[in-house]
């Protein structure tokens, strides 16, 4: 059950590739005077982890110190802004749809689809989807990169991402550009930015998400349920590759991202039509999955898998 945490990085992750000099990632960016490479400011609440949203900051302040620290070696200066993500009430992008109550994620999908992919798009200032709304300048760092000569905003991007950016304004596909430089060390340090914050060695964590996870995936009840929501969006004519709870759940939104990422359409609004639904298929396909689906979901994030 990955799609909150998805989300909510996703959007970060073009943050990640941007902070040198473009936009910052997510809802909120700040950037604490005071902040050490090495933690967050202590007038600063520490994230709730066990919230999705929580895991996500806590995240972002641990990977805006360690990139302090890692271009300070490449001979850098780096102002950590770590990403702080805030929900309205009527967001529920990236929820869990088994955690949202189907009399309030129908009337939602059917403005928003997902909420995730082309809503951002055809409503950019409307807070009840997932976006990157801090601009440009939210980032101290661009007025930092902004200061050098042009050689050396090269090196600093080599350093930053690989050169990540400068390869994203003339790339066909982004999923062809690989991030490198700090971005890349400091993400395969932490755990791949799609999958959130990196697993845990403690072996009592470990062995409490592996039996939630396969209290999960073995319960009759949910697997039955998963078997007649597959058939469902067969029936529409959609193609299930596999009907495994955890699985199942993310298979049309699946296809919306990756068009999304991939070729996104030109007509943003026709797009977001078919997107709206698509998704209006999926719940109506999942709704009885998702109920049943329901304590489970609760336990993995109790647990620390989301």
């Amino acid at each position: 059950m990955t799609t909150t945490i998805r989300a909510l990085l996703a959007v970060g992750a073009a943050g990640v590739l941007l902070a040198g000099c473009g936009g910052a990632p997510s809802a909120t960016s700040t950037t604490p005077a005071g902040t050490s490479s090495s933690a967050s400011t202590p007038t600063e609440a520490a994230p709730d982890t066990n919230t999705p949203e929580g895991k996500a900051e806590a995240w972002s302040i641990k990977f805006e110190n360690l990139m302090a620290d890692c271009m300070k070696a490449a001979g850098f200066q780096y102002v950590p802004h770590p990403q702080h993500y805030s929900r309205p009430a009527g967001n529920v992008a990236g929820k869990d749809p088994a955690l949202v109550p189907y009399d309030v994620l129908k009337p939602y999908r059917q403005k928003y689809g997902y909420g995730t992919y082309y809503a951002g798009d055809v409503f950019p200032n409307d807070p009840n989807v997932v976006r990157p709304a801090a601009g440009p300048e939210s980032n101290p760092n661009n007025a930092i990169r902004a200061g050098l000569d042009p050689a050396r905003q090269q090196a600093y991007d080599q350093a930053f991402d690989g050169g990540a950016r400068e390869k994203l304004t003339t790339a066909s596909k982004k999923t062809d550009v690989k991030t490198g430089g700090c971005s890349d060390k400091i993400s395969k340090q932490l755990g791949n930015i799609d999958d959130g914050p990196a697993v845990t060695t403690d072996p009592t964590a470990q062995a409490a998400a592996a039996l939630a996870e396969q209290q999960f995936t073995t319960d009759a009840t949910v697997l039955a349920a998963a078997q007649d929501y597959g058939n469902c969006l067969r029936q529409h004519g959609y193609t299930v590759p596999s009907t495994k709870p955890g699985v199942i759940e993310r298979t049309l939104e699946q296809t919306v991202e990756q068009e999304h990422t991939d070729s996104p359409a030109v007509d943003k609004k026709q797009a977001l039509t078919k997107e709206i639904k698509i998704s209006l298929d999926d719940l109506e396909c999942g709704k009885a999955y998702e109920a049943a689906a329901k304590p489970f979901v609760e336990k993995l994030l109790q647990v620390g898998v989301g």
